[in-house]
Order: C-alpha cells, then sequence, then structure tokens
C-alpha cells in the first residue's frame, strides 16, 4: 500500500504514469472507497451530507464510464485488440486516486481558512488548474498521445463531470 501511495506521489510530480500502477480491482476498490469517504468532509455546513455523497459518486461514475468509453474508442479507432481498453484499472486507479488526494488537500485548505477569506478562491484555481495538468499527464500516459491531447481528454472529462453534476442539481431543485 505504502508503494502505491508512492507511485501516486510520483504522479502529481509528472514522474510517472498510470502505467506504473498495479492493475488491481482491489487497488480500484479501495480508491472508489476513499473518494466516497473523502467525499464526507464538507467544506459547507449548508450542505448536507447526502448531498456530498451523491457528488462523490456521481464524480466516480462518471470518471469510470468516461474512462472505459476513451479506452475502448481509442481501441476501435486504432484497430487494437484492446490494447488500451487494458488499461481500465490502472487508468481508473490513478485518476481516481489523484482526486482522492486532491480532494482532500482542497478540503483541509478549505476547512482551516475563514470562510470569508477571498484567497480561498485563488488557491481553488490554483489548485484546479493543477489538477487539470496531472489528468492530462494520466491522459496523456493512458492513450500514449501527447500532453495537449491529455490535457483535451481532461478538460473533456472534467466537462462531462460538471455536465452530470448539474443535471443531479437541477433534479434536487425540482
Amino acid at each position: 500500500m505504502i508503494l502505491n501511495l508512492k507511485i501516486f506521489l510520483d504522479i502529481l510530480t509528472f514522474s510517472r504514469g498510470p502505467q506504473d500502477l498495479p492493475s488491481s480491482q482491489n487497488l480500484l476498490k479501495l480508491i472508489v472507497l476513499l473518494n466516497v469517504v473523502i467525499g464526507l468532509i464538507s467544506v459547507d455546513p449548508k450542505i448536507s451530507y447526502t448531498v456530498n455523497i451523491f457528488f462523490a459518486v456521481i464524480y466516480i461514475l462518471v470518471t469510470l464510464l468516461f474512462i472505459r468509453y476513451c479506452l475502448n474508442y481509442r481501441d476501435k479507432n486504432s484497430n487494437t485488440n484492446s490494447k488500451y481498453s487494458s488499461r481500465f484499472l490502472q487508468v481508473s486507479s490513478g485518476t481516481l486516486g489523484i482526486h482522492a488526494l486532491i480532494a482532500l488537500f482542497t478540503s483541509l485548505i478549505t476547512l482551516s481558512m475563514a470562510s470569508t477569506d477571498n484567497s480561498i478562491l485563488f488557491i481553488f484555481l490554483i489548485i484546479s488548474l493543477y489538477a487539470w495538468f496531472v489528468n492530462g499527464h494520466i491522459f496523456k500516459n493512458a492513450f500514449d498521445t501527447t500532453m495537449t491531447m491529455g490535457l483535451g481528454i481532461s478538460l473533456l472529462h472534467s466537462m462531462a463531470c460538471v455536465f452530470v453534476m448539474m443535471l443531479f442539481i437541477q433534479v434536487l431543485l425540482i
């Protein structure tokens, strides 16, 4: 487990990629559980734990479906027999593991600062941009492509997550 944490920290510093993670269903299950637990950290007392859990679950489901679809699409377009789709566990573990680390870090910073402090928005923006680049690095390695394409895939992933979450918010308002 400590070795896997080191790999995640190396991914955060762009020195390793998801291919360095073990292809393990148990690791992915643990990371999914960590994402749900970190989703319980409420930085806004007006938002219930149930809503936070739903957002965590939505993020996890959208991420898993997005990665599955993209890897299958890459296989189909490059005529490779499951070369990319076989990376599903590693890419999913990498993406969700990095999300758990960054979400935990962001939550701890948010909780430690005054809620009226405007600098928290700037910090959130910097962390979000950094997360976008880390995910771009993961997708670059996962799809054997350039960093520009990896960043594009990362942006598309973020847009898909936000879109589904906005739909969820609209359902809550009904």
